[in-house]
């Protein structure tokens, strides 16, 4: 109902302009949200379009897929489309190579450069992979609950150096949570690389003003549930354009 409520409020306060993003699977939804919101839209004199735009087509080293609604008031038809720009503004797919490379040992002690010490059991499961050069945890190395069944089979992984990256989370610190073994040191990924397969420039700096024991937390939140710079940027011109 959330979705709504952003169409409730943006109708209200008049809004020029509007960008909603959500998981894809909210177009499946039973509720019938996305067209529930499109009817509501024209209704009230915005233009509207939809669509599903892909992290790793617009410049990210990452696969991810994310549901984006773009609306402006006083504009029947939207003059270009989501579609039209992502079709525009695409690019070959960027692997791990090409993303992080450059920062593979920069851990110069602060948060945002380091990865979190593991417990003794993921660190062997860890060397396990490595050992034995294979990408993805055999049952017998993984905990009860994410072995025969489990829904997860990249959870415990190792992610691939030639590849763009599995989607980012906020667990992306933990390698319980996805696929976030990095492919050639025997530990996670940092906040830094992360950011990085998000799509983040490096002039990007994410700071916590004050309770900086909880910086890390912070961190995971911030760059795991972001969108991905270059997927907003794409809406931004699409909206930019109704403008």
């Amino acid at each position: 109902l959330l979705y709504l409520a952003v169409v409730a409020i943006a109708i209200a306060i008049k809004a020029k302009t509007v960008i909603i993003e959500n998981v894809p699977d909210i177009i499946k939804d039973k509720k019938s949200f996305v067209k529930t919101a499109k009817v509501l839209f024209r209704k009230n004199g915005y233009g509207c379009d939809d669509s599903i735009l892909k992290a790793d087509e617009l410049g990210c080293a990452q696969i991810r897929r994310r549901h984006f609604l773009v609306a402006c008031n006083n504009c029947i038809k939207l003059p270009v489309s989501l579609r039209e720009i992502s079709q525009a503004l695409k690019k070959p797919s960027f692997n791990l190579e090409w993303a992080i490379s450059d920062i593979l040992d920069m851990d110069n002690g602060s948060i945002f450069e380091s990865t979190p010490i593991l417990s003794l059991e993921n660190q062997k499961r860890i060397d396990y992979l490595f050992d034995n050069d294979i990408y993805d945890l055999p049952n017998s190395q993984r905990p009860n609950c994410h072995k025969n069944g489990h829904t997860y089979p990249s959870v415990y992984g190792r992610m691939k150096w030639n590849e763009p990256a599995n989607t980012i989370t906020t667990g992306f610190m933990s390698p319980g949570r996805g696929r976030y073994i990095h492919p050639l040191r025997r530990r996670v990924i940092s906040p830094h690389e992360a950011a990085r397969l998000q799509g983040f420039p490096d002039t990007f700096k994410f700071i916590l003003e004050s309770n900086s024991n909880q910086y890390k937390t912070a961190l995971a939140r911030w760059i795991g549930d972001a969108v991905p710079p270059p997927m907003g940027y794409a809406a931004g011109i699409c909206a930019i354009a109704a403008l």
